[in-house]
C-alpha cells in the first residue's frame, strides 16, 4: 500500500441489487479508469463485501495531494458525467466519501482482503498516531501487510450525492485502511483497534468493515490518449439495457 501521494479518496456505498452485473462493468471499466485519467491520481482499487441486496463497495485512490479533488479535471468529472454514469449515479445507496490527507502509513505490496475504520472524534488529539503506532506494531508481527491512516472533515460537501454520515459537525474523521492476508488477521486487528478507540475521549461508535479485493488498477496500467479523460466505454453499455 505504499504510495508517493500525500491524501487519499476513501468511498463506500451501496447499490441497487437488480443492477449488479451492469455495477461491476461500469465501475471497473469506465468508472474508475476515468477517475483515475485525472492529473494527480495515483492508483485505484475496489473492494466488495457481501451479496445481493446486502452487498457493500468499498474504493480506494490514492491521489498526490488533496487539491487534485479541486482541480478543472476533477471538477469536469463530476459535472459533466458520461451517459453511463449519468445513468449509474440514479441506484447508489449509502454513499460515504472521506477525503483525507495522509498521517501515516507503511508497508509493501498488495494483499487480497482490506478493513476500513472510520471513527469521529470531537476533540483532535494524538488519536490518530496512537493508531498508526498500534498499525505499526501489527505490520511488525506480521500480521497485517500494510496500512495507511489519513485526517478528513465530518461532512465534506460533494454535490453528486447526499451522503451516509454519522459524525457531528466540526468533528474530525480519522480514517485507517490496513490490508492483510486473510480475513481472520483483519479481524484481530479489528477488535485491537477497537478497544483502543473505545478509549478516546469523544470519540464516537467505531465502523469497522472488511472487504476482499475486486480490482486494483495503477495510472500507468491506463491506455494512452491525447486528451487525460478517458473515452466513454459505449461498446460495453450498450451490452445491458438502455434507462
Amino acid at each position: 500500500m505504499s504510495s508517493k501521494g500525500t491524501a487519499f479518496l476513501a468511498l463506500w456505498n451501496g447499490f441497487d441489487p437488480a443492477l449488479l452485473d451492469e455495477y461491476e462493468c461500469w465501475h471497473t471499466f469506465e468508472h474508475v479508469p476515468e477517475r483515475l485519467s485525472v492529473p494527480g491520481f495515483l492508483s485505484a482499487r475496489r473492494y466488495a463485501n457481501g451479496s445481493g441486496a446486502d452487498r457493500r463497495y468499498f474504493t480506494l485512490y490514492e491521489i498526490e495531494a488533496l487539491d487534485v479533488l479541486e482541480s478543472a479535471a476533477y471538477r469536469e468529472l463530476v459535472d459533466e458525467p458520461t451517459s453511463w454514469s449519468a445513468k449509474m449515479r440514479r441506484s447508489f445507496s449509502g454513499f460515504r466519501r472521506y477525503p483525507c490527507r495522509r498521517l501515516a502509513g507503511a508497508g509493501r505490496g498488495q494483499a487480497g482482503a482490506a478493513a476500513t475504520l472510520v471513527l469521529s472524534l470531537a476533540r483532535l488529539g494524538d488519536e490518530a498516531e496512537r493508531l498508526a503506532s498500534l498499525l505499526g506494531e501489527q505490520l511488525s508481527s506480521g500480521r497485517i501487510t500494510s496500512f495507511q491512516v489519513g485526517l478528513s472533515i465530518a461532512n465534506p460537501h460533494y454535490k453528486v450525492f447526499s451522503q451516509d454520515f454519522s459524525a457531528d459537525e466540526g468533528a474530525s474523521v480519522v480514517v485507517a485502511v490496513l490490508e492483510a492476508t486473510t480475513r481472520p488477521a483483519l479481524d484481530e486487528a479489528g477488535r485491537e483497534l477497537a478497544a483502543v478507540a473505545a478509549a478516546f475521549a469523544g470519540a464516537g461508535a467505531a465502523d469497522w468493515e472488511v472487504f476482499d479485493l475486486l480490482y486494483a488498477i495503477g495510472r500507468g496500467d491506463l491506455p494512452w490518449t491525447e486528451r487525460w479523460r478517458l473515452p466513454p466505454r459505449e461498446d460495453l453499455r450498450i451490452l445491458f439495457p438502455s434507462g
